[in-house]
């Protein structure tokens, strides 16, 4: 069964609830990132060629961040174990006077805070990043093109958040804190 379309509050949103086959899910992420970014980028529904966009810093980045939401929403929708999903930008520079001076960077890093870091959780998450890194690479973009791994989701435990371990303490970083995706506030 494909993913399941839902309204809410105007804004459609896709359901990732049932993975069947990981590259219609990353199919259905690609076309839903597309949509959610372009919506973003232009307030007026101008349209341009998605080559002329891909090579533009701002619909990169709201890409990337719509890529993040609906990366997030699936491996919530995968596994019990997960409790929250966070996004962030290891390369984000809180002292940086403009927005050139950050590379992009066509990684999505994910912190996936779970009840329990198993196997079959890194599994998925393993196998759901193979099948998108495989779809995005068709898009018209030179960051994309060789790309081998799209996705870097980082487990951590409520025990690493406590103890400050790792990613972790990202949670509470004054400067660079994540922002929440999953579930949505």
């Amino acid at each position: 069964m494909a993913p399941r379309t839902k309204t809410m509050n105007e804004k459609q949103t896709t359901v990732y609830a049932t993975v069947t086959s990981l590259q219609e899910t990353a199919e259905t992420i690609q076309g839903d990132t597309l949509q959610h970014a372009r919506a973003r980028f232009y307030r007026f529904n101008e349209e341009a060629p998605l080559g002329e966009l891909m090579q533009q810093p701002q619909f990169f980045e709201y890409f990337k961040f719509e890529l993040a939401n609906c990366l997030g929403e699936t491996i919530a929708a995968h596994d019990e174990q997960v409790q929250e999903v966070y996004y962030f930008d290891p390369n984000l520079n809180p002292d940086a006077q403009t927005e050139s001076d950050l590379p992009l960077d066509p990684t999505v890093n994910l912190l996936v805070l779970v009840k329990s870091k198993t196997a079959a959780l890194q599994s998925f998450i393993k196998a759901l990043d193979s099948a998108l890194t495989q779809q995005v690479r068709s898009l018209p973009s030179p960051l994309l093109a060789d790309l081998n791994a799209t996705l870097n989701a980082i487990l951590i435990s409520e025990e690493d958040v406590v103890n400050g371990r790792g990613y972790a303490v990202l949670l509470k970083s004054l400067y660079n804190r994540p922002r929440r995706l999953w579930p949505s506030s």
